[in-house]
């Protein structure tokens, strides 16, 4: 019997959301449009301090200006986004949009590129920007950005998915003696790396990912290995399985520099 899939993560988008937001934002200015007035109702008959009544007024013209502009954000998105919804699980992907379903294996994914990047106050992120983006084999594409929430979420979800299926990808590719262009000056072939204008045999090169760089080094005549060049993650396709496909390889024509490592 076929093990069900497991989800591993899902989000959604509802347009009714927004409009429920906004009109509860509506609802909320003019209370506080009502209350400014009554303020100044009870100031001309000097019915309170009018000191404290000048302070309340100010907090409802502050307080009506920030539900304000919350109010127009939800109707701008409202009218702008459609309702969508992504679900993740261990054995593929299903992404609901513009009304159709479209539900994917982990293998029919051709490239994965991770280019969402943001500003994080510990988990909470105060401004994000670029999307993550998927490559399937019909030639469909989506885009998982900062519309779904927290874009690190869904990222930490797809990334060991997409790196195994992907470095799997590769290798048969360069098994059938085709090159793989990852980045328009980076491409691997069975023999090794061409970073730029330097070629670099696989048994003399070292890739890393450091932060968001991807690094490519070359080993120099005095044992040191040397930078040849960086990438930028959200640039270059498929890093988590290039990070796999090199890894093994490197070990493979390099196996005096990784003796007494665990694998």
């Amino acid at each position: 019997m076929e093990e069900k899939p497991r989800l591993i993560y899902g989000v959604s988008i509802r347009r009714k959301r927004y409009f429920s937001r906004f009109a509860r934002a509506l609802f909320l200015v003019l209370v506080v449009v009502a209350a400014y007035f009554a303020l100044g109702e009870a100031a001309a008959r000097g019915l309170a301090n009018p000191l404290l009544l000048d302070v309340g007024r100010l907090a409802a013209v502050v307080l009506a200006g920030l539900l304000s502009v919350r109010g127009l954000y939800n109707l701008v998105m409202g009218l702008a986004r459609r309702s969508e919804s992504l679900r993740i699980y261990d054995k593929g992907l299903l992404w609901s949009r513009r009304g159709q379903k479209h539900k994917y294996a982990w293998h029919q994914l051709v490239a994965y590129r991770e280019g969402a990047r943001g500003l994080y106050l510990a988990r909470w992120p105060l401004v994000q920007w670029g999307s993550n983006t998927f490559v399937m084999a019909d030639g469909q594409r989506f885009r998982y950005g900062q519309r779904f929430g927290d874009t690190r979420v869904g990222a930490e979800a797809v990334r060991r998915y997409a790196a195994y299926v992907t470095g799997v990808r590769m290798g048969q590719a360069l098994r059938s003696e085709q090159p793989v262009k990852l980045h328009p000056r980076l491409t691997i072939y069975p023999t090794g790396i061409e970073s730029g204008k330097v070629d670099i045999h696989w048994s003399e090169a070292d890739v890393q990912l450091d932060g968001d760089r991807l690094v490519i080094r070359r080993l120099e005549p005095d044992g040191r290995f040397k930078t040849v060049a960086r990438y930028a993650q959200r640039e270059v396709e498929n890093v988590g399985g290039f990070l796999e496909l090199a890894d093994a390889t490197i070990r493979n024509h390099q196996p005096d520099r990784f003796r007494g490592q665990r694998v």
